[in-house]
């Protein structure tokens, strides 16, 4: 069994994917295995996965219709035999000793759940609130309060968490395949609370690409109207996840005050009509969750 998973998801990467994965060929750590996901990619990234897989026996390659990034990676977690696994998006880039502090991590801490930095790449096109949430403290919780998603640099982007692969099956948590866009928020909201322990670490891990043209973070930006539907989408998910999974009645008021905190500002700005509408979304999805 390998020390670590990492599961690369790839869909139309063909100018990024090379290098992305030669940086986790390149790992101090010799003890893994990198499980690339073409998710019916259209151009060469399929061709350039086959002469990878050629030349490094630790490189196995899933294919699959196109179903999207959730998609992709529940594919790469069901093949996944490592005794911890995490995420690279085909575009970013691993740090050469990133498997080897992530798995010290877990040993050191004991964790289910590890959390670490990133940094932005190229440098100059990061900016502050990027820069905040890539960089979280070191920190250990024992059990689960709020303050591990609303105090700390602790989310959104799944790539920056690793996991224990026996506690992922135990779980039985996966990413949701009916969101398009905010699957890595709703993933950390139902792992942290289910996690015995939590490490943030500081370590910047990765390298993130920022605002690559065509990717899904770029397509979001500039649409409000859109992004107002999908964080009520985001919103829901969570607030329905919460209270199937118990964690309402200790904690409800905090998850109410993040999701009215979540979407108040966008939904102010949207012309009237529209925030008539989506005001009126939220009212009912909270008459459901929280009732009257």
């Amino acid at each position: 069994m390998p020390r670590v998973s990492v599961i690369i998801p790839v869909y139309n990467v063909e100018d990024y994917l090379a290098l992305s994965v030669a940086s986790v060929r390149q790992q101090t750590l010799e003890d893994i295995e990198i499980i690339c996901v073409n998710d019916g990619s259209t151009d060469g990234s399929r061709e350039i996965l086959a002469l990878l897989e050629v030349v490094d026996p630790r490189i196995v390659v899933i294919d699959k219709p196109n179903g999207g990034l959730s998609s992709a990676r529940n594919a790469g977690i069901d093949r996944a035999t490592g005794e911890f696994l995490c995420f690279l998006d085909a575009d970013d880039l691993m740090d050469e000793g990133a498997c080897r502090a992530i798995a010290d991590a877990f040993e050191r801490t004991s964790a289910d759940v590890v959390t670490y930095g990133a940094s932005p790449y190229p440098l100059f096109r990061g900016y502050p609130w990027l820069e905040r949430v890539l960089s979280p403290r070191d920190v250990v919780y024992g059990e689960f309060t709020p303050a591990l998603l609303f105090d700390e640099a602790s989310h959104p982007f799944a790539w920056r968490t690793a996991l224990r692969r026996s506690f992922l099956v135990d779980s039985a948590l996966r990413f949701d395949e009916d969101l398009a866009y905010g699957e890595d928020e709703v993933f950390h909201f139902a792992l942290y609370p289910r996690s015995s322990r939590t490490a943030l670490i500081s370590d910047k891990l990765f390298r993130y690409r920022v605002a690559r043209g065509g990717s899904l973070m770029d397509g979001q930006r500039g649409d409000l109207a859109r992004r107002v539907g999908e964080h009520l989408a985001i919103v829901g998910c969570v607030l329905r996840d919460w209270g199937d999974g118990g964690f309402l009645v200790p904690w409800g008021q905090e998850l109410f005050d993040w999701s009215a905190e979540f979407l108040l500002l966008d939904l102010l700005a949207l012309p009237e009509a529209a925030r008539l509408v989506a005001a009126s979304q939220l009212r009912e999805l909270w008459f459901e969750v929280f009732g009257e």
